[in-house]
């Protein structure tokens, strides 16, 4: 008598972001997999809790094929990421996909299968049928992944997809769980998105920023009126904001930043590439100038100052670097 394998049914977990929200619902679409089996909740599947969350619910994961999306390898500690994957995947099928460069180093470590895609739309197209890629691609654009721009001229993109996009970063921040499972059944999640009732948050903090200087690529502004709880939760999408409304490819910005080191709020120098520019990133042609630690990537980072003379004196300086920046 031959024995007949037992298909598990798909578990599917997916980063808490606009982008692990999206490509989770499309896939669970893709696939006909149910909302009571689609999960993403701040904080818990981020890097660091994912184990927490493996562990804590390993006997009822261990009964599906699970699918791990958009959750990088959490960087700061590896080996407990990669050990509670490798746990769960001796116990049942298990994949990861991403699209994180970072995670790359870790494959050949891991139990799970792990596809780590060039870029979000690369994973969209992987993983999501026809019918749901629209979706899938406004959670590539939550994501400012340029490589959007491969697939859709940049006025539709900014037209049509990036307030979509902005709409479900209100809902997820608002709750992720509830957000992937709406958008996994309701008959049609452009229309459910569309649908959100709630104001973009950025949009009026954008009023309160003053804009000091304007250049021929670059804006310089003032958020210290902003609160430093909302530069803190909105500021870099609030100088997005300031970059699309001017045309602009680098906003510099002087605001209240948070020292970890020194637990208090601190006179801070914002710089950002708006994503979808094709200049170069700031960060290394600013190397020289800063001087200091910059915290953050090299197309969003913060510097921060040592009071607010020197926080408006690094922004200048900034400002003048990066306006004549070559494309």
């Amino acid at each position: 008598m031959v024995a007949v394998a037992t298909v598990k049914p798909k578990f599917i977990i997916g980063h808490f972001d606009g982008h692990g929200v999206g490509t989770v619902a499309t896939r669970a679409r893709s696939l006909g997999v149910p909302a009571e089996r689609v999960y993403s909740k701040f904080p818990v599947t981020g890097p660091e809790q994912l184990p927490s969350y493996i562990d804590e619910h390993f006997h009822v994961l261990a009964q599906h094929d699970v699918e791990i999306i958009d959750i990088p390898v959490n960087l700061k500690d590896p080996g407990t990421f990669i050990n509670a994957v490798n746990r769960l995947a001796a116990s049942t099928p298990a994949a990861l996909y991403d699209h994180h460069a970072t995670s790359r180093q870790f494959a050949a470590q891991m139990l799970a299968r792990v596809v780590i895609f060039g870029s979000g739309v690369e994973m969209a197209e992987a993983l999501v049928d026809r019918e749901n890629l629209m979706l899938a691609f406004v959670g590539v654009v939550s994501d400012r992944d340029s490589s959007i721009l491969s697939r859709i001229p940049r006025d539709e993109v900014e037209g049509e997809l990036l307030p979509l996009a902005n709409k479900l970063d209100i809902i997820v921040r608002q709750d992720a769980e509830k957000a992937v499972r709406d958008l996994a059944s309701t008959a049609d999640p452009i229309a459910y998105i569309r649908g959100v009732s709630a104001g973009y948050p950025p949009e009026a903090l954008a009023r309160q920023v003053e804009v000091r200087r304007k250049g021929a690529n670059t804006v310089l502004v003032d958020m210290t009126r902003m609160p430093a709880q909302q530069v803190a939760g909105w500021g870099w999408k609030v100088m997005e904001l300031v970059a699309l409304q001017h045309g602009a490819d680098y906003v510099v910005a002087v605001a209240e930043g948070f020292d970890r080191q020194a637990s208090q709020h601190v006179p801070t120098v914002m710089v950002i590439k708006y994503w979808l520019s094709e200049r170069p990133s700031p960060r290394p042609i600013l190397a020289p100038v800063l001087g200091r630690v910059a915290i953050g990537h090299d197309n969003a980072f913060s510097v921060h100052a040592a009071d607010a003379y020197d926080a408006r004196s690094l922004a200048e300086r900034v400002f003048d670097e990066l306006e004549p920046a070559p494309p």
